[in-house]
């Protein structure tokens, strides 16, 4: 049902990106994060719309608000995890929440088993959700 919201309202999944030849990790993260946040505006402002709109009926408009509401706990949600992980020292992490999945990307050549289990803790606490549900990648380029 969420997906077929997001197909009506023609909001966008603000996760992807995709890595450009010759960018180092950190441009690469900082443009994931640009991008995502230029989605998330977009996604809010087609929120916005629906919600001001007066043409539409009161169930479509009580389900952009929850849209909307949903959007912000998912974005707050992904800043907590991201900061959390930055201050246990932790490269410019990215945080991707989706409906049935966490993306966790890390600046890293590698990680140890501990490391691993902390990440997994701190994203499970701020996401919400089950370590199963987590998925871990290391992107290490040449800088």
């Amino acid at each position: 049902q969420a997906a077929d919201a997001d197909a009506q309202t023609g909001l966008e999944n603000p996760g992807e990106a995709v890595l450009t030849s010759g960018m180092s990790v950190s441009d690469y993260i900082a443009n994931v994060q640009l991008n995502r946040e230029q989605i998330r505006a977009k996604n809010k402002e087609t929120l916005m719309s629906l919600i001001d709109s007066t043409t539409i009926d009161d169930a479509a408009k009580q389900q952009a608000i929850q849209d909307m509401i949903d959007l912000t706990e998912v974005s707050e949600k992904e800043n907590a995890a991201e900061t959390l992980l930055m201050a246990k020292g932790f490269s410019d992490p990215v945080v991707s929440i989706t409906k049935d999945k966490v993306d966790v990307v890390i600046n890293a050549a590698s990680i140890t088993d501990p490391q691993r289990a902390q990440i997994e803790d701190i994203v499970k606490r701020k996401a919400e959700v089950a370590a199963d549900q987590i998925i871990i990648t290391l992107l290490n380029l040449a800088e």
